[in-house]
């Protein structure tokens, strides 16, 4: 079963986003999250969180934290999602907010990954996907040639990383962590699209052309 969590930053058209929930998808609503499910037309089956960004403790509330606390709203999403034998995740409205927070749920990528399970972060033009050595990496269902992704390190000083069916392709290129050098890419073969990581982890960040 996949996990949808449901967190407190903006989401601009909720139409777009709801593509990213299935039928069967259990659904965490993050704090401010909970303002996103009516328009989204769903019901959460847990509301959690500190609650300080909606500003009022909802009746329907399962668990709620002190504001004092070492995880954000999002990573005890995570953490619930992954007690209950989640091993795939989707998390909207954790993008295009405050950085600090964008960076955090990034992290929670790697934290997923860390505990035998994945993710994607999602909003209406963006995903964004950590891999590491031995990953299978493909496009999202979503992408198309002529959108562009970008890929960092992450975690490390370098990644190296090889790729085909782009227009910038690379054999064991090293990416380093004080350079973007991965930056802008497109895929102009799907069907022969091929990305490899040999040393160390990455962000793939993907967006469609605007």
């Amino acid at each position: 079963m996949r996990c949808v969590i449901i967190s407190a930053g903006k989401i601009r058209d909720y139409d777009v986003i709801k593509k990213y929930i299935e039928p069967g998808d259990y659904i965490i609503a993050a704090d401010g999250g909970f303002r996103h499910l009516e328009p989204l037309a769903v019901r959460a089956d847990c509301l959690l969180g500190d609650f300080d960004s909606l500003g009022y403790v909802p009746d329907s509330a399962a668990e709620v934290y002190p504001s004092r606390k070492d995880d954000t709203d999002t990573m005890l999403a995570v953490k619930h999602g992954l007690q209950r034998g989640m091993n795939s995740f989707v998390i909207l409205g954790g993008l295009g907010g405050r950085l600090d927070h964008t960076f955090a749920n990034i992290s929670s990528l790697e934290y997923l990954r860390a505990h035998g399970a994945h993710g994607i972060l999602a909003d209406e033009s963006t995903v964004v996907r950590v891999f590491g050595v031995g990953d299978e990496i493909k496009p999202s269902p979503d992408s198309i040639e002529g959108g562009y992704f970008s890929v960092f390190p992450f975690g490390c000083q370098y990644a190296l990383v090889s790729m085909s069916g782009v227009e910038y392709p690379t054999v064991r290129q090293k990416i380093d962590s004080f350079f973007p050098l991965g930056v802008s890419n497109h895929i102009t073969d799907r069907e022969n699209f091929s990305m490899t990581i040999h040393e160390g982890k990455t962000v793939i960040v993907e967006c469609k052309e605007r």
